[in-house]
């Protein structure tokens, strides 16, 4: 039986939505070098939107929630999504110009520019309407007092923090999302996991932290459990840590224990890794 045969559940997902414009490269360019991509891939991209799609493709009830321009852009990821299966009905067409993120994609690694933050005539919490009834809110907005305005009475909520830190997102987040090299970035530490587990053994909040080739660990109540990673050959690392998202969300929405959880979250991951573009 699969993911989404068990789902009964909902969720949205509110963060960016992007177009997004993948170059496979085999190295980066030195100053004032122009050098030609291997291969190229456009379409639809943001990291809460790609957690949607992703969830999607596994039977959840899913809707986005955020902004698009009224552009040809802004049309296209919204054509994209409804394709995909994915409620576009929380999603406000502004008129200003889409976001757009242009990915880079050399071997083990991945950089990534996007277009400058627009002050935009929206809010997240002008997003919250559309997640009412909603069993899970999955957000990239990392605010503690929005956190607390969107976890909602029974709603589950979880944060990808893109690199951000701040105590008292476990106090006000169900799960939290991050990536081993940004956490450690954030935190200033060459062992954040250990960091982790000593300052939030008393928080309720459960972490996911990926690593790479090394799998993802579970941090909950000052103990951590690492669950190994799918053996791929990544062709573009963008999105992976999206689709690893949608995993968990999709398999702990169906009952299953974190630790299974994360090897959903891992395949889905290696699957997304596999191809050039971020789904």
């Amino acid at each position: 039986m699969g993911i989404g045969d068990a789902m009964s559940g909902s969720v949205c997902c509110l963060g960016s939505i992007n177009f997004d414009v993948a170059l496979q490269v085999d190295r980066l360019p030195e100053p004032h070098e122009k050098i030609r991509a291997r291969a190229v891939a456009t379409g639809g991209g943001g990291s809460a939107c790609n957690t949607a799609v992703w969830l999607a493709r596994q039977g959840a009830r899913t809707r986005m929630l955020g902004w698009v321009g009224d552009d040809a852009l802004g049309a296209f990821v919204l054509r994209a999504l409804a394709a995909e299966g994915v409620d576009v009905a929380g999603v406000k067409v502004l008129h200003a110009a889409s976001p757009v993120a242009i990915c880079l994609s050399p071997p083990d690694d991945k950089r990534i520019v996007t277009s400058p933050v627009i002050d935009a005539p929206w809010t997240p919490d002008d997003a919250l309407p559309f997640a009412e009834g909603a069993d899970w809110l999955h957000t990239t907005v990392a605010d503690a007092a929005f956190l607390s305005r969107g976890r909602g009475t029974r709603r589950r909520l979880s944060l990808e923090l893109d690199g951000r830190y701040d105590p008292a997102f476990a106090r006000a987040a169900d799960y939290l999302f991050t990536n081993q090299d940004e956490l450690a970035r954030a935190l200033g530490t060459d062992h954040p996991v250990r960091l982790l587990i000593e300052r939030h053994r008393d928080d309720a909040a459960v972490w996911f932290v990926t690593n790479g080739r090394k799998g993802a660990t579970i941090i909950r109540g000052g103990r951590a459990e690492t669950v190994a990673a799918v053996p791929v050959e990544p062709v573009d690392r963008t999105g992976g840590g999206d689709a690893f998202n949608a995993g968990v969300i999709a398999s702990l929405l169906s009952g299953a224990e974190p630790a299974e959880a994360v090897r959903m979250g891992l395949e889905l991951a290696a699957k997304a890794i596999s191809r050039l573009g971020a789904r």
